[in-house]
């Protein structure tokens, strides 16, 4: 089949899809199971689609690189399970910012508040599923890449456990983040599609529900949101309080140094070839990481190593989970200046670096609107425990609901 090697994007679907490999449904594949039978997936423009060109989110790149001659990893388990393909989705250029802005292509619309936007990097992948056009979207999550959109646009999405899921076929930013992430409309396809790409099966363990001490995270929240949980946490009376003090600016900061340092190992021989074609933003993310010293590696890692012992001292039972909300804040608005949307990024990383920092599984669910826009609540788990965090947001759902 011809498939068309361009990278523009497809009309009337809000700037969500890519007119490469758009409605291309992957005919010539036989499915070895029909668990995802009738579920629509879109893939972000970061995994390989044989016969199509991988594009980053930049032409030049699109341009540099070869055809795929096989589908990644995690698109080849989703044809497998039974699921259709029906497109490519914008992404961030080389997936490195939260905004949802491409210089190159624009802003995907986000269908939960147009005047908000979608979040990134995963942008075109959240859009189209929170606009129907796709029951389930391939993204990754590095700094929160699948976790911050989802919240944004109220729909599901999920992180799972770091190295859990075969990222083959998938461009990486930074190596010891990175994950396969997805999008969907409901909980039920959240959990089917990690079923299908981990190889796994569900559970039936019950959680033990925690949250975390309020002085850690109370200075991060909107007051809407910051109510919002405490009326949440008065309502759940089993929810165990956690006292340890936890520096989340510190371990944000630490993340932000190893992730530059990573991406500049992975990209910086072509982003110094071609730094004039990329956005201001990534260009200028890029400039620091290329500064980064050994000396402030390891003092990062140093910070890394005390948090991962910190998280599990907290999760030390694989049935207990963290309950917080994913990021502080409703989406910003388009109109918002860079200021404001660069202190929304600084304060959600320091409520999204606790998993990342630690490679652990952590799972956005829709849970309220201020000012008519959404904001998720997210269940992080311990390492290799997707299992039990699905199960704690069907739970959590149910509670939420009655």
């Amino acid at each position: 089949m011809n498939i068309p090697l361009m990278s523009q994007l497809q009309p009337d679907t809000g700037g969500a899809f890519l007119t490469e490999a758009y409605g291309y449904a992957l005919q010539a594949h036989r499915p070895v199971s029909n668990n995802l039978e009738g579920i629509r997936f879109a893939v972000k423009d970061v995994f390989d689609i044989a016969g199509t060109r991988t594009g980053a989110g930049n032409p030049v790149w699109f341009s540099d690189h070869e055809v795929a001659h096989k589908h990644a990893t995690a698109v080849e388990r989703l044809l497998s399970g039974g699921a259709t393909f029906v497109g490519k989705t914008l992404t961030d250029e080389l997936t490195y910012s939260l905004a949802g802005i491409n210089v190159h292509y624009g802003v995907p619309r986000n269908p939960a508040s147009p005047d908000r936007l979608p979040g990134g990097s995963s942008s075109g992948s959240v859009a189209a599923v929170a606009a129907g056009l796709a029951d389930v979207a391939l993204g990754t999550d590095c700094g929160g890449s699948v976790r911050l959109p989802a919240s944004y646009c109220g729909v599901w999405g999920m992180r799972p456990t770091h190295g859990r899921l075969s990222g083959h076929g998938c461009l990486v930013l930074a190596h010891s983040f990175d994950t396969v992430g997805w999008f969907a409309r409901n909980l039920q396809h959240l959990e089917q599609t990690f079923c299908a790409l981990a190889h796994a099966e569900t559970t039936d363990t019950e959680p033990v529900f925690l949250a975390l001490n309020d002085t850690v995270i109370n200075n991060l929240l909107d007051p809407a949101v910051l109510q919002a949980f405490n009326e949440l946490k008065s309502e759940q009376a089993d929810f165990v309080p956690v006292t340890s003090a936890l520096e989340l600016s510190n371990w944000a900061a630490a993340f932000r140094t190893l992730q530059a340092s990573e991406a500049w190992m992975e990209h910086g021989v072509w982003v110094s070839r071609h730094s004039d074609e990329l956005g201001e933003d990534i260009r200028r993310r890029f400039d620091i990481a290329s500064g980064v010293t050994a000396g402030q590696v390891r003092s990062a890692q140093q910070i890394r190593v005390a948090a991962i012992r910190a998280l599990n001292h907290i999760l030390d039972d694989q049935h207990k989970v963290i309950v917080i909300p994913t990021v502080p804040t409703p989406a910003p608005l388009l109109a918002a200046d860079a200021a404001a949307v660069d202190d929304i990024r600084m304060r959600s990383q320091q409520l999204l670096c606790i998993a990342g920092l630690a490679g652990l599984p952590q799972l956005s669910m829709p849970w309220i609107q201020v000012n008519g826009a959404p904001v998720g609540l997210s269940i992080i788990g311990g390492r290799g425990c997707d299992e039990i965090v699905l199960h704690a947001a069907q739970q959590l759902q149910a509670r939420i609901a009655s």
